[in-house]
Parts: C-alpha cells; structure tokens; sequence
C-alpha cells in the first residue's frame, strides 16, 4: 500500500493554465540534448555496468540524444544521490537509486542534504540481480555450515566488504551475522569492483556482492561463491546453494532503480518511462544483461517502484535499527 508521502512523489507538478502549451512542447521535443545518469558508486560495480548495457540503445528512442553516465561515489552513495536530488526536475538529470543512498540514507546519516523520501520522482523499476556469498580463496570453509562455524570461532574477528553503509551488500551481510550470532568486521569501498578486489587480494574474508562484480575473483579461481542470496538455486549455477537453506529468511536482492529530482511533471515522467521500458525490452540489451548480470529488466509504470520503495523500506529499516548502524 503506498503512502501519502510516496504518492505525491507521483503527483504532476501544478502550473498555471497558460503554461501548459509551452510545457506539452517542451516535453514532446524532450530529449534535445544529452540525458545524465548519475550513478553513486564507482565504475565497475553492477549498477555502473547496468547502466553502461543501456546505454547504447537509448539515442535510438531518444531523438538522438546519448545517455552520459556519471560516476559521483563517496559517503555510500548519498554524494551523487545528492547532486541528483538538487538538479532541476526537467528529466535531464536522472539517478541510478538503490536501497542506501535512494531509499534508506534518512536512517543513517544526521546530516543529510536531502530526504530520500521526498527528494525523488519514481520513473521505473530496472532489474533485481542476483547476489553470492563470495569468501578468499583461502578461507577454510567449503559450504555455509564450516563458514558459520568458522565465524563463530572468531567473534569479530572476520571481515566483510561492501559498497557503502546502507548498501544491500552491506545490509544482507549484517542480517547474515545476526543469524549466525557472530560478530564481524564492515569494510567500505566504493563501488562493487572494489570489494572484489580486495577479496582477490585476500585483504578481507567475504562479501555479499553481485554476481558481475564477483565474476572476475570466480573465473581466476581468487574467490569461491559459497552461496546464492535467492530464494531459488540459480539455473546457470545449480550447485551452488542458497544462503536460506542454512539461514531461513536470510534472502535478498541488488535492485535497481532510475529516479529524478522531485517535482518532475507527469507528461515527462510518463515519456521517460515509456522510453526505458522500451530500451529494457531490446532483444541485445536483454541478452547482455542475463550473459552479464545473471537476470532479466523487470520495467513496468513508475508506481511498481514506488511500491518496491515502500515494501523494501517496511523490511530493512528494522535491520539497520536493530544493528544499531548509522554512519556520520
């Protein structure tokens, strides 16, 4: 069910009658310069790659224009989430949002420059992926249980990567310990390629990441995925279990989202919507996306986001309250 507060989001921006011809033409010529897509975290992660596979296909739907991806990491992504949310809501500064920085940086952070929950426009749901449980090579431990155990033989003693306080990697790694009743240690970075490094590098003992960050430590044998986080086996990785059937409910995923500043005008959000969603359904950006990413566009009108948005923060505020996380 949305709330008030989600639903104006959603609601048209009020102008004066004789604004409205000049508006409908301005919006029917829209795009006619280039579109940016601030993405909060470093080059490499999932949701830069995500992006990067859309790219291409949308000059095509969009008068010509190139869609420019931005990369603004820092403070687990609430810096670029900011110059979104301070742009001007005329569709051409647009937000690649995720659970942290787009839905759940109110809970983390005192001094915050926006309102993740009043500072954005849904405009649509991209992608749900998959994420693994990703250990060092060397790490003593070949199947969930022996991990558990051997966490519990280290009370606080085991490190685990993320791309930013708030993250999902971050949050589903901390339900993961207060399943398992083991302390562990959080390490940030700033974007997914960077965690997966450093599990290569063995500098730190596991991450809960994407399966496109983690691709790199898999083929050159630097990391074992011990785990999926789905609730169902993967198809093109069936032996590989899930988290959930050691840890009920310990299940989540890395979703995605595109957003723009508030206020943004219903014609518009409906155009750009209608323009993502046809990008989604492109035959070779579908292709690319499950090769790369290991799932499917999920796409759909604005309000499936807003939903998502409201049902994701009902689940992961109580987490972030009960394990006591902030971040100054």
């Amino acid at each position: 069910m949305l709330t008030r507060r989600t639903l104006g989001l959603l609601a048209p921006l009020a102008l004066p009658a004789f604004a409205l011809p000049r508006l409908a033409r301005a919006q029917a010529e829209w795009p006619d310069r280039p579109v940016r897509v601030v993405v909060p975290f470093g080059p490499g992660g999932a949701i830069d790659i995500l992006v990067r596979l859309m790219a291409p296909h949308f000059p095509a739907l969009a008068n010509g224009q190139p869609l420019l991806v931005e990369n603004r990491p820092g403070a687990g992504g609430t810096i670029g989430a900011g110059v979104a949310a301070q742009a001007r809501p005329d569709g051409y500064t647009l937000l690649m949002a995720e659970q942290g920085s787009g839905l759940l940086a109110h809970e983390l952070y005192r001094n915050l420059p926006y309102d993740p929950r009043t500072a954005f426009t849904p405009i649509i749901f991209l992608a749900a992926l998959p994420m693994v449980l990703l250990v060092r090579a060397d790490l003593p431990a070949r199947t969930v249980p022996e991990f558990l155990a051997y966490a519990r033989s280290k009370p606080g003693g085991m490190t685990y990567g993320s791309v930013g306080t708030g993250h999902i990697s971050h949050l589903t790694a901390e339900l993961l310990a207060d399943r398992a009743g083991a302390g562990m240690l959080h390490v940030t970075y700033r974007s997914g390629a960077e965690v997966v490094t450093a599990i290569a590098k063995g500098e730190i003992d596991f991450t809960i990441n994407s399966l496109s960050s983690a691709a790199p430590a898999l083929q050159g044998g630097k990391g074992r995925a011990l785990a999926v986080t789905t609730p169902e086996r993967l198809p093109h990785m069936p032996e590989v279990p899930t988290i959930e059937a050691t840890l009920p409910g310990v299940a989540a995923t890395l979703w995605y989202g595109l957003v723009g500043p508030a206020g943004m005008p219903a014609p518009l959000v409906a155009r750009l919507n209608a323009l993502c969603n046809a990008v989604l359904a492109v035959p070779e950006f579908k292709a690319a996306l499950l090769q790369q990413q290991g799932t499917t566009p999920i796409g759909g009108p604005p309000e499936r986001l807003a939903q998502h948005f409201a049902a994701e923060t009902a689940r992961w505020v109580p987490v972030l309250r009960a394990a006591g996380v902030r971040a100054e």
